[in-house]
């Protein structure tokens, strides 16, 4: 924990640059604080995914290419759309909350869509179970774009891991 603590108060005091007593007391007392509150996370013991749950991932190759120059069309014209968000002046900031529906079998297959929707600007993926996800949404188009079901980004990476159409 002392290990973490320091490497977590050297990288506060290099982003800082600020060496003020006061503000390296608040920077020593944060760095120890989040050390003892992901302490447990560090001695956690890796739980790997079962054999049988894991097998091996149904993936097709070809859609996978095209879906990964898809999504980085989809990052950068919802940077675009947050961006317009966050510089317009009326502000029209309204998160919420999307509980996602998704019917992908394959754990691999929930944890590509997953990390798509949190690696799009504007959106984030808070949970994941076995009946969907819920998403943080900065705004009511990006949660529409979602829509209760994945939307097309759930539609394409049903094709990459061949999941049936619904």
């Amino acid at each position: 924990m002392a290990v973490a603590a320091g490497l977590l108060f050297g990288f506060w005091v290099a982003l800082s640059g600020k060496l003020g007593a006061f503000h390296l007391v608040l920077g020593l007392l944060s760095a120890v604080a989040v050390a003892l509150a992901t302490g447990r996370l560090y001695r956690a013991r890796p739980q790997p995914m079962p054999a049988d749950e894991f097998g091996r991932a149904p993936l097709r190759w070809r859609h996978f290419l095209t879906y990964g120059m898809w999504l980085g069309v989809q990052i950068f014209r919802s940077a675009i759309h947050v961006a317009r968000v966050i510089l317009s002046p009326r502000l029209p900031i309204a998160p919420r909350m999307v509980r996602i529906a998704d019917d992908l079998p394959h754990p691999i297959a929930r944890l590509t869509l997953a990390h798509s929707i949190t690696l799009t600007p504007g959106t984030v993926t808070v949970d994941c179970d076995d009946e969907g996800m819920v998403v943080h949404a900065i705004d009511p188009e990006s949660a529409a774009h979602l829509g209760s079901d994945g939307g097309p980004m759930a539609d394409r990476v049903r094709a990459v891991f061949h999941s049936p159409e619904r």
